[in-house]
């Protein structure tokens, strides 16, 4: 399983600078430069997500967080289900979709991607400092070569540029930065553990099976999180 350019800015990288991943890569090929509106609406889109975000942040900064989802060796924070929520209401609107999808399923998308991890981590899986600075540095390039159309790759360049911005880094100290180095060890980490359960015939090599054991992930974990709504309350 490869990484595209879009499996990491949708997670929340950075509070996954990787959000919006493979829905939005599968489906934005349309034109290779982004339209007025669109780019409005990335901008605005992130500037509102900014919003929402500083006051949280300057809340934990004077008190310890009560995290939204703990698990066994895990957390979600109410910043990660922000960037995450805000994201896949972007590409909705970047997609000109009318999609509503319930914080509990939000949630559960969220913590899917948790067990995932950790399962991948279970086995023994590993990611070098290598691979991650290689695939950075392989993304970095892509997104900054101007003769790369098609596939939206413009757009993909906006929303990383928007994304950059909200987080006051500079370019540099962004891509070095030990959260979004994170977010590609963990994304590298799910495609290591594709292909393993692909090569050993216990998931084909379509998505659609791969979703249905992280489905079965969630429901083993059943009883074994607690999730605090009450921190999304305003």
């Amino acid at each position: 399983m490869k990484l595209n350019k879009l499996t990491v800015i949708a997670g929340g990288v950075c509070l996954s600078l990787f959000l919006i991943g493979f829905a939005f890569s599968a489906s934005a090929s349309n034109a290779a430069n982004p339209s007025t509106d669109k780019v409005d609406t990335i901008r605005s889109s992130f500037n509102d997500l900014k919003a929402k975000l500083d006051p949280d942040q300057n809340h934990q900064n004077s008190a310890v967080p009560v995290p939204l989802v703990q698990g066994e060796d895990f957390q979600i924070s109410k910043q990660e289900f922000i960037f995450y929520k805000s994201n896949l209401e972007l590409i909705n609107k970047l997609q000109n979709h009318q999609i509503s999808i319930s914080d509990d399923a939000l949630i559960d998308n969220m913590v899917k991607k948790k067990l995932t991890v950790s399962y991948a981590k279970n086995l023994g899986l590993k990611v070098t400092p290598e691979e991650v600075d290689a695939v950075i540095e392989r993304e970095r390039s892509s997104l900054s070569d101007s003769s790369i159309k098609g596939r939206n790759n413009e757009t993909v360049r906006e929303l990383m540029k928007q994304r950059i911005r909200i987080t006051g880094l500079s370019e540099d100290e962004f891509w070095n930065s030990d959260q979004t180095k994170k977010e590609y060890e963990k994304a590298l980490l799910i495609g290591k553990l594709f292909d393993k359960l692909a090569a050993e015939g216990k998931i084909g090599k379509e998505g659609a099976d791969f979703e249905s054991f992280q489905k079965n992930l969630l429901e083993s974990s059943v009883g074994k999180l607690t999730i605090n709504k009450n921190v999304l309350k305003p």
